[in-house]
């Protein structure tokens, strides 16, 4: 079971200081994702457990950090009614649930990163649904493309390499390479300092100290 299988629901990712809002329309199937439970511990994000049930929402926290994530139904992103236990019927790991040694292994392999380098990962992972309002760009949750332009395949085979301060991107279809560069870059909605150049295989973006190696790799049958 992937993380990264939650991006196929339809989200909009808002960020707030240590609270990252997770907007969708099958909040429960996303939370689902996210966080482990016994019968299935391989799945989530490690350390994160439901901390509250609402009506239609959940309130998720980081054990290790102490960040939360909020998946909600509502399109304001705001969490509705009290808190409701009963709502947790598919027994997801609360706050109560201490990490377990395998997320602790899991955790302790990541490799250290800086600040530059995390604020980077953040600003590729609020953008998975971002669109410019003229349309001129869509980063389309890496899994379409909006406009009239030609597929860049379907194989969805996606690659990010880290390490302190260097990251590595292959992908095979969308986003379009152009599109993520300026999802990236853009005046208004870019992340602020950051720039791009030419390298043989794609692009590298450049943010602080950080280095990301982007290669839009086309897949072909």
């Amino acid at each position: 079971m992937s993380l990264a299988d939650f991006t196929r629901y339809t989200l909009v990712l808002s960020p707030r200081h240590d609270d990252l809002v997770v907007t969708t329309r099958a909040p429960y199937n996303v939370t689902c994702w996210l966080v482990g439970r016994d019968d299935r511990p391989q799945i989530g994000l490690p350390g994160l457990r439901v901390e509250g049930s609402y009506d239609e929402g959940w309130r998720l926290r980081h054990l290790p950090t102490g960040a939360t994530v909020t998946v909600t139904g509502d399109r304001h992103g705001v969490l509705q009614g009290p808190t409701d236990p009963r709502s947790n019927y598919s027994r997801l790991w609360g706050t109560d649930v201490p990490v377990t040694g395998e997320e602790q292994a899991t955790l302790n392999a990541l490799p250290r990163l800086t600040m530059d380098t995390e604020t980077l990962l953040a600003a590729l992972t609020v953008r998975l649904c971002a669109h410019a309002p003229d349309n001129s760009w869509d980063i389309g949750m890496w899994f379409y493309d909006l406009s009239d332009r030609p597929d860049r395949g379907h194989a969805h085979h996606r690659r990010l390499q880290v390490a302190e301060s260097e990251c590595t991107l292959h992908w095979d279809s969308d986003p379009h390479p152009e599109d993520l560069q300026a999802a990236l870059t853009d005046p208004v909605a870019g992340l602020t300092g950051a720039t791009t150049r030419p390298a043989s295989d794609g692009w590298i973006l450049q943010y602080g100290r950080t280095l990301l190696t982007a290669c839009p790799d086309i897949y072909r049958v």
